[in-house]
């Protein structure tokens, strides 16, 4: 006989399914908004990007009226329900979670960043020009808070989830969320720090007079090359204009004014006895070689005498970088083509801008200039353009920053306190307090590009016990017979009876304040011209500079070879700050390494911006 299940059972069984279909329903309606406010969020940010504010605030209502119901439906009874049944109810909960991170971050972030762009303007401006659209961040003050607000809230929240027996499906997706808020956070905390800086670097509050430095490490200097071409720009309101673009000149101190300049010593600027003793006299009367030391602060100044010399108008702010620098950011940007239908990418821009063009112009110089010019102006093109990924350009800044391959110096004070932080401004410490500094920075004597071809590594080695350290670096000459250029080739090589493929170094040893150098390999160095009117250019020289002693070797690499240098310091009593290594900064990457024993007589890095402390091991 067959008994039909009826009376309150088959209702409660009708109840039963009736809530989990309507359950259900909800679940996919969840999904739903989220999937779909995840697609109007790439409207939102595309919107953003081209100033479009109607369309902005309608993909952002979008956004927060989808995650608001999203939280609200997960909020309900039917959830709390599912949320007690076992194998289920975490991934309930875990659902749950992360309807209400989205939503936190979505309408507390939102709506001020909606308006802040809104309250910014649609208007074309005049004179449009390359660069950044400075007025939606010109408000960005009182809305960064609540957007650090609002992802912290929703790292904790998500912190707070029970994870057990919830399905990957569930969690991944909430943790990529959570790596990208731990990524951002420190992030938004340092643009909310320095935005006013920032803001007053990119011309907010007035016209911005800027110098870009090219550096060739190919005839390599302290701070990386010799700076013979560099760009002037103008920077107003985030947007950029080039307005020329200068190579060096030769400044014979013969036609210096006597107002402001050392004539006596045929500098641009005066120089401590003692300072002056270190360096070649070139340093400070010839604009090729302002670089060679490696404080660059001074390498600014001799600039600006320039400036003054020629009755110019001072720079706001210089940036020195080299080609590894531009070959980095290529990364970001993607190829180039020139006029020609010849492609620049990441992997010849290197070659392109300090090794080729020498071996196939030949002697024609004016071909050979403009080559170069238009590399250049295709590259500014590019880079100024904004059509790129700006986290994949900060990835290739960042990178470039941490080779040592960028340095900044800017008038105002707190930019250059942004620069001292972040480890841009290239000083010589004049203190152990921060950093304990020591280098071996190479000028080339050539008077040619060889090297391109120069490869180096460079170590430290300490004696704990003695207080002493070591550092050495490892050198090779990659240079071939078939490299045939006369710009390439040395051409002071050939007075002085050396084959022309032969690398002449300047070899700076520098220690930090208060330490003394006990040695150095090579003991005397590999030339030594007679002291002549022209100062001590090929001379074993001494010195100090911001109170770091330093010692110069002239050092023959011949073609091919390989050879090792070093020096031992012997370090000052008392506590030393994090262990800086500095070396100047070549063609190639360096490899840098610090042995253990380091550790017990220097201070932890840990905390510290400077991108160039390397970490004991």
């Amino acid at each position: 006989m067959l008994c039909l299940v009826g009376g309150p059972v088959a209702t409660v069984l009708l109840v039963a399914l009736f809530a989990v279909g309507a359950f259900v329903q909800q679940v996919l309606q969840v999904r739903d908004d989220m999937e779909a406010a995840k697609e109007q969020l790439k409207v939102l940010a595309a919107a953003a990007v081209s100033m479009d504010v109607p369309l902005l605030a309608q993909a952002s209502d979008d956004v927060v009226t989808r995650t608001q119901r999203a939280q609200a439906t997960s909020n309900g009874i039917l959830w709390d329900l599912a949320a007690e049944l076992p194998q289920v109810g975490n991934n309930v909960l875990a659902v749950r979670t992360v309807a209400e991170v989205v939503n936190t971050i979505t309408s507390q972030s939102l709506p001020p960043l909606v308006d802040m762009v809104s309250a910014a303007g649609t208007e074309e401006r005049a004179g449009e020009t390359l660069g950044i659209d400075l007025r939606p961040f010109l408000g960005a003050g009182p809305v960064l808070p609540t957007i650090l607000s609002s992802l912290e809230d929703a790292s904790a929240i998500a912190a707070d989830m029970d994870r057990t027996g919830v399905l990957p499906a569930v969690y991944e997706p909430l943790d990529g969320m959570v790596e990208l808020i731990a990524l951002a956070i420190p992030t938004l905390s340092i643009v909310q720090e320095h935005l006013p800086a920032i803001l007053h670097a990119a011309g907010a509050d007035k016209p911005m007079l800027y110098q870009l430095v090219i550096q060739t490490p190919a005839e390599i200097r302290a701070t990386g090359g010799g700076p013979a071409h560099w760009l002037v720009l103008k920077v107003e309101n985030g947007r950029m204009e080039l307005l020329g673009q200068e190579n060096g000149v030769d400044l014979m101190y013969t036609e210096l004014p006597a107002q402001g300049f050392d004539t006596v010593n045929g500098s641009l600027i005066k120089l401590p006895a003692e300072t002056r003793s270190l360096y070649p006299f070139e340093l400070a009367n010839w604009s090729s070689n302002f670089t060679m030391t490696p404080h660059f602060p001074r390498a600014v100044e001799l600039f600006q005498a320039t400036r003054k010399w020629t009755d110019e108008e001072a720079f706001d702010g210089v940036i020195a970088i080299d080609p590894i620098v531009l070959a980095h950011m290529i990364e970001a940007t993607g190829p180039l083509t020139l006029a020609s239908g010849e492609i620049v990418n990441s992997e010849n821009t290197a070659s392109l801008l300090m090794s080729e063009p020498y071996e196939r112009f030949g002697t024609d110089n004016a071909a050979m200039d403009a080559f170069f010019s238009e590399v250049t102006t295709v590259m500014f093109d590019a880079l100024t353009g904004g059509d790129w990924e700006i986290g994949a350009m900060w990835d290739q800044l960042v990178r470039s920053a941490e080779e040592g391959r960028v340095f900044a110096w800017f008038e105002d004070d707190g930019l250059q306190s942004l620069a001292h932080e972040y480890g841009l401004d290239g000083i010589l410490r004049e203190d152990n307090t921060e950093a304990t500094q020591l280098g071996i920075y190479f000028n080339d004597y050539t008077v040619g590009k060889l090297n391109y071809w120069l490869d180096y590594t460079q170590r430290a080695s300490c004696n704990a016990q003695e207080r002493t350290i070591t550092v050495t670096m490892d050198l090779h000459s990659r240079m071939t017979e078939d490299i045939k250029s006369e710009y390439t080739l040395g051409l002071r090589n050939q007075f002085r009876g050396i084959d022309p493929r032969t690398m002449m170094l300047d070899v700076l040893f520098f220690a930090p304040p208060g330490a003394e150098i006990l040695w150095t390999d090579p003991k005397r160095g590999d030339w030594q011209d007679s002291a002549n009117w022209q100062g001590n250019r090929f001379r074993d020289r001494a010195g100090v500079d911001h109170d770091n002693t330093a010692i110069s070797r002239t050092l023959l690499l011949e073609m091919g070879e390989k050879r090792t240098i070093s020096y031992e310091v012997q370090l000052p009593d008392g506590d030393l700050g994090p262990l800086e290594l500095r070396h100047s900064p070549g063609p190639n990457h360096t490899e840098v390494t610090v042995d253990g024993n380091c550790g017990a007589l220097f201070a932890s890095p840990e905390g510290s911006h400077n991108v160039r402390l390397t970490k004991i091991g």
